[in-house]
């Protein structure tokens, strides 16, 4: 709140079917948070039509979702029928409210509450509606995601030891010509690209806003069976520039996961007054 950014954030314990959820409730503008929609929805088709995918669309959903480039989404829209099939994906897992929030002039566009990304993720992760070698096949997609867009909700891998968490990020940079989609540019490397929004965040342009959201599933450790057992959602939009936003989205993301691994481990050291400590009993 001292920030000064409108954030909101939610986590949903998938084994108590519980989400609690904190923040400025939006919605916020998806963005690059709808390209695992968009690949498990392809990989379903394709697995229901009993089809291989070609190796060019293959690589069309890794750059897609681990890089999380642009330049093949349209293509790999037009497969499941545009918007509206990703509408009615998201009717067919379970968020409705997302169908309906979805705009329809272009595929970022669409907004959504940190609760409704949550169920979004939630649904990717354990919806019967999504066959088990699809969602193998998507957690293989995250987990390939460059160090560059794995921030926001990480595990504390001192405190539970072998979890994962599979983190999907989007920002998107409004502002004068130089409005961008950093996380999807597709004629540089993730690094310049980087580069590019910290130098933008230094030059400090007033009327800069910045959108920046996160996704995490986490997986328990393997001998705990590796099953799905968190989901983690923020969502921000602030002038705080590209490196100050990720930063917040790291701070809080990190208070959110130790406040779950406090809740899961039974230790609860820090002030049980914390608010998002009280959230999490």
């Amino acid at each position: 709140m001292q920030s000064g950014a409108t954030l909101g954030a939610a986590v949903y314990d998938l084994d108590a079917q519980i989400i609690w959820s904190g923040g400025v409730d939006g919605p916020y503008a998806m963005h690059s948070m709808v390209k695992p929609a968009i690949a498990w929805a392809i990989m379903t088709d394709a697995y229901e039509q009993g089809i291989e995918l070609t190796k060019l669309q293959r690589d069309a959903l890794f750059y897609m979702v681990a890089w999380s480039q642009n330049a093949d989404v349209n293509t790999l829209l037009g497969m499941i029928g545009g918007l509206s099939g990703l509408s009615e994906y998201y009717a067919r897992l379970g968020v409705r409210e997302l169908a309906r929030l979805q705009h329809e002039s272009r595929w970022g566009s669409g907004r959504a509450s940190p609760s409704d990304l949550a169920r979004l993720f939630a649904a990717l992760a354990v919806s019967q509606e999504v066959p088990d070698a699809v969602r193998a096949e998507g957690f293989e997609l995250l987990r390939q995601s460059v160090p560059e867009h794995v921030w926001g909700a990480t595990i504390p891998t001192r405190r539970l030891v072998g979890w994962e968490s599979l983190i999907k990020t989007g920002n998107f940079i409004l502002g004068g010509a130089d409005s961008q989609d950093i996380d999807g540019e597709t004629d540089a490397s993730p690094e310049s690209s980087a580069d590019r929004a910290a130098q933008a965040d230094f030059n400090g342009a007033e009327d800069e806003v910045v959108r920046m959201n996160s996704a995490a599933i986490w997986l328990e450790a393997p001998w705990l069976d590796g099953r799905p057992r968190y989901v983690i959602a923020i969502m921000q939009e602030s002038g705080l520039g590209w490196s100050r936003s990720r930063a917040l989205q790291d701070r809080i993301g990190a208070t959110l996961a130790n406040a779950i691994a406090d809740r899961l481990l039974g230790q609860f050291h820090t002030p049980r007054g914390h608010c998002l400590k009280r959230m999490l009993y």
